[in-house]
């Protein structure tokens, strides 16, 4: 074995005894690892000691998916390729600069396990009573009204129309029960919702318009400046990662929300945990020492 793949190999070992913190509390955040830097669609950790051949043929299957499930209008200005990462610890590949390690299972997952499906089934034609029917139409017209947009134009559509029709409520004031994780029909029902209520809807909706859901993930993050838990989704482009967020109608770049720390992500039906590279060193730091938090319950005590 080359010196080199001994400490591709060595990096590797470190970075799942970070994971094994993350997962088991009890552990603690004593065992550092050299930074890995994990692409959120790349399946093993393994897969990341080449990751010159890996994030090749992701590019190529994210292109061929998004040609083959998206409108004709829409192919033309979807960017296909993810962002490009590098071996290198110097530059981080996951969302808001984050280093992404893929895992089986979080706190959430049960909740999210039950919306995947309902996410996938949904459409704007089919509605059950007025309201939903109504909110549906909007949901088409806010398409509809964006195909000669820019890509970014016609996240900023959707971002806007979902904030507009969703009026803010916590869990526990709509449902009587902390960080119930809804479905996009239970929404436009209901027509309130929390944070990751509204990832859901805007997810699901783009899915409509034809963005391939394995480019977007709900992202669950501390809000630093604000002192609380929070949920947003991210669009991954060449160009980076978009965030619609219920707090802003404008898309922004997640290089543009620095007070953003992501703690966990979900996408289709894999799932993430994320840390931070501290500033000037090689070594990821933990978010949060738990992942089993309530995003849109207010202010963190």
């Amino acid at each position: 074995m080359g010196k080199r793949n001994w400490a591709r190999g060595k990096a590797l070992w470190k970075a799942l005894i970070l994971v094994a913190g993350v997962l088991f509390p009890s552990v603690g955040w004593a065992a550092q690892a050299d930074a890995v830097y994990l692409d959120p669609l790349q399946d093993r950790i393994s897969s990341v000691v080449s990751s010159a051949s890996g994030v090749g043929a992701i590019d190529a299957w994210l292109a061929t998916e998004t040609l083959k499930t998206a409108p004709r209008q829409m192919a033309a200005v979807i960017p296909t390729t993810p962002r490009r990462q590098t071996a290198s610890p110097s530059s981080a590949s996951a969302v808001f600069q984050s280093v992404a390690f893929r895992v089986s299972s979080i706190p959430a997952a049960q909740k999210w396990k039950a919306v995947v499906p309902e996410i996938a089934a949904a459409n704007l034609k089919d509605c059950r009573g007025a309201s939903e029917c109504v909110a549906k139409k909007i949901l088409g017209a806010s398409i509809d009204g964006s195909v000669r947009s820019s890509f970014q134009q016609k996240l900023n559509s959707v971002n806007r129309t979902v904030n507009k029709l969703v009026r803010y409520q916590s869990d526990a004031e709509n449902y009587g029960s902390k960080d119930h994780w809804a479905s996009p029909s239970e929404i436009l029902i209901r027509g309130k919702g929390d944070c990751e209520d509204y990832a859901i809807l805007k997810m699901a909706t783009l899915k409509e318009a034809g963005l391939p859901p394995q480019a977007m993930s709900i992202v669950v993050l501390r809000d630093t400046r604000r002192n609380l838990y929070h949920a947003v989704l991210s669009v991954m482009t060449s160009q980076g990662y978009f965030i619609l967020d219920n707090l802003s109608d404008e898309v922004k770049l997640d290089i543009a929300l620095p007070n953003y720390l992501p703690l966990y992500s979900v996408s289709a039906e894999r799932t993430w945990i994320h840390g931070i590279k501290a500033r000037g060193s090689k070594i990821a730091a933990a978010a949060a020492p738990s992942l089993d938090v309530m995003p849109g319950e207010g202010e963190l005590q």
